[in-house]
């Protein structure tokens, strides 16, 4: 049943669901199910065998696309428990799987500058540090923090290939650890498409600590389910 709060955004704030976009503040239940109901996946590329273990909480479809467009893209910074428990618990499986142990540093893909000042915020950043706080929370030594940065400016990768996004980011990351960081890193991003962007966070972070695994909250192309969800 909605409540007088619901009523009252339609009519003052215009508020929407950012998955259905019908009206109301937040998630509506239905949205909100669909997102935490997604199947942990482990992600393949489309073409060949993959490079690294990347984890996933869920495709990128449906509402969970929805709500991660409108937490990047709208400021719907709101999102970020939600979208950060995904993350998480990505995160956990990855651990399953590989059979690593904390403790664990989550390394988020550097986000563009020019991206960060336009959206007040690095989405992805903020995504690390919330998963991070829900896995201390079960127990878990896991900590985030920001070691990757550009080294040098990429083009915007939409519209380009897979080839071309790996090609767009040769080289373009560096990493820099810094005392007391843990030795096994985690790679995490907010959605995998061609897995370019993981790759060459991964391989820059290989010069500075263990890389265990990626991690993401939505992936897209061939996917494998992970048992034990």
């Amino acid at each position: 049943m909605r409540t007088w709060l619901d009523a009252a955004a339609d009519l003052v704030l215009g508020a929407q669901c950012p998955g259905c976009m019908s009206p109301g503040l937040g998630c509506c239940a239905v949205c909100r199910a669909e997102v935490e109901g997604g199947r942990l996946q482990r992600w393949h590329p489309r073409h060949g065998a993959a490079e690294e273990v990347v984890l996933a909480a869920g495709g990128y479809a449906g509402a969970t696309r929805q709500v991660l467009t409108a937490y990047k893209e709208r400021q719907a910074w709101w999102l970020a428990p939600l979208l950060g428990r995904r993350l998480a618990l990505a995160v956990a499986a990855g651990l399953r799987v590989t059979g690593a142990r904390p403790p664990v540093l989550l390394v988020p893909v550097p986000s563009a500058p020019a991206a960060v000042r336009e959206r007040g915020l690095d989405t992805t950043a903020e995504l690390a540090h919330r998963a991070a706080a829900w896995l201390r929370r079960q127990g878990l030594d896991v900590r985030s923090a920001r070691r990757l940065r550009h080294r040098r400016p990429v083009a915007d990768q939409v519209d380009l290939s897979a080839v071309e996004r790996r090609a767009n980011l040769a080289g373009a990351v560096a990493a820099r650890r810094r005392g007391g960081d843990p030795d096994r890193w985690v790679v995490v991003d907010d959605v995998v498409t061609t897995g370019a962007s993981l790759a060459e966070a991964s391989r820059a972070s290989a010069g500075q600590a263990d890389v265990l695994f990626g991690a993401v909250v939505a992936a897209t192309q061939a996917r494998s389910e992970v048992a034990g969800q």
